[in-house]
């Protein structure tokens, strides 16, 4: 009926000497004889039209775009209301982080990475543990059970579209949530870009707060954590160093009590000493011997003397080199050689000892420290203007897009037509 009146009108335009009066008397119609009189003699006066097929041709093209157009215009009109009207207002809250390691000390790559303006992998790790904890069911979690976003989410403070229906599942309310924290790492920087999104501006900024608090607690708790398993393992190779330490300490104490010996080397140095004294006394004696026998007889008592004092010098050489390298059992040198090898097991077992000490020590540190911290390079913002939408640009988008739509969709129905004919 609307089309037939809308023709009816645009046909009563096509003649200069008729009145338009297509409305008034639709509507003087509708008044005396009710709607379905008006539509009897409507339906008599489009005869008319349906007459003359050129005419009615013509009118019902025109129609079709008019229609067609009247839809567009719709469109834009609906999302144009929406997006400066009535979708809702958020506010973004920024800050800036720096995840830092104050356990380590850079490297010679490391630092060569950072003059070129590059973070380090250990950044680079720490920040993408950031980024996953910040996006993850967790955090939400934590962030709703302190600021009740599920709640918010759901209520009239979102508007009609963009907030989440009753019956929304906690996944649906996880993605939600991924779009109002926006999370960005700069690797050449190695900052971390945070900001989040809400319709009140303090409570955007309330939010961040926390999350930096709760981010720094987390790292933190993640290196005890991690420190504490370390710690475990080293305390039990600390017992097992320590053990080995008493136990090459008695073994060594268990020899020297064996042998009656405190130091096998000193011993051997003294029988290297009377050794040497010993063939030092040999030479002179002989030398002697050799001497007097030029002049003096064979039988001589003083010959005979000194004979006897050679034989017993060279006896005594021959006793103590075999005291000290010989075939026995208790020779100095295997004792020394034996001595030794206890002895170097000791050392180093002491040494591994001390290291497994200093390592205890330097984990309980950790233990307790802060080794990682986040620094804030710029603090949560209050935004005195919202981020979202914006509208001036969504109206350009909106506008060339439609326009754009309308010329695709004209031509294809003209293409149709004209294959048509």
């Amino acid at each position: 009926m609307i089309k037939k009146i809308i023709q009816l009108y645009w046909y009563e335009k096509t003649d200069k000497t008729q009145e338009h009066r297509t409305f008034r008397k639709s509507y003087a119609r509708f008044t005396k004889h009710g709607f379905r009189g008006m539509h009897e003699r409507l339906n008599k006066d489009y005869t008319k039209i349906e007459k003359d097929y050129i005419v009615h041709s013509q009118l019902s093209k025109k129609y079709s775009t008019f229609v067609t157009r009247l839809f567009f215009l719709f469109i834009f009109l609906s999302a144009f209301t929406y997006t400066m009207f009535i979708e809702s207002e958020l506010y973004e809250s920024q800050t800036t982080l720096m995840v830092r390691d104050l356990s380590s000390t850079p490297s010679a790559s490391t630092l060569g990475l950072s003059l070129l303006g590059v973070g380090s992998s250990s950044q680079l790790q720490d920040s993408m543990v950031v980024k996953e904890y910040l996006l993850s069911l967790d955090m939400f979690k934590t962030l709703d059970k302190k600021f009740a976003l599920i709640k918010h989410y759901k209520s009239d403070d979102l508007d009609f579209i963009s907030r989440l229906s009753s019956d929304a599942t906690l996944e649906d309310a996880l993605e939600f949530y991924k779009k109002r924290m926006l999370v960005e790492y700069d690797e050449t920087s190695a900052l971390l870009h945070i900001s989040y999104l809400h319709t009140d501006p303090k409570k955007a900024q309330e939010i961040l707060k926390f999350t930096i608090k709760a981010v720094d607690d987390m790292l933190n708790k993640f290196n005890r954590k991690k420190a504490k398993k370390q710690l475990a393992f080293v305390e039990l190779e600390y017992k097992k160093s320590k053990n080995a330490m008493d136990m090459a300490a008695k073994a060594l104490e268990a020899y020297q009590d064996k042998h009656l010996l405190l130091n096998p080397q000193s011993n051997a140095t003294s029988s290297s000493e009377i050794i040497a004294g010993l063939q030092s006394a040999l030479t002179q004696k002989k030398i002697e011997y050799k001497t007097k026998s030029n002049y003096l007889n064979k039988n001589n008592y003083e010959l005979l003397a000194l004979k006897s004092e050679i034989k017993e010098i060279e006896a005594s050489i021959k006793n103590a080199k075999e005291a000290l390298t010989g075939k026995s059992k208790n020779r100095l040198n295997k004792i020394l050689f034996a001595y030794n090898k206890l002895k170097m097991q000791f050392e180093f077992s002491t040494e591994v000892y001390k290291n497994a000490l200093i390592q205890l020590e330097t984990t309980k540190l950790e233990v307790l420290k802060n080794s990682k911290t986040l620094s804030i390079v710029t603090k949560p913002n209050l935004p005195d203007g919202y981020t979202y939408p914006k509208k001036l640009k969504m109206f350009i988008t909106l506008l060339i897009g439609i326009l754009l739509l309308y010329g695709i969709f004209s031509m294809l129905v003209q293409i149709i037509k004209d294959h048509k004919e």
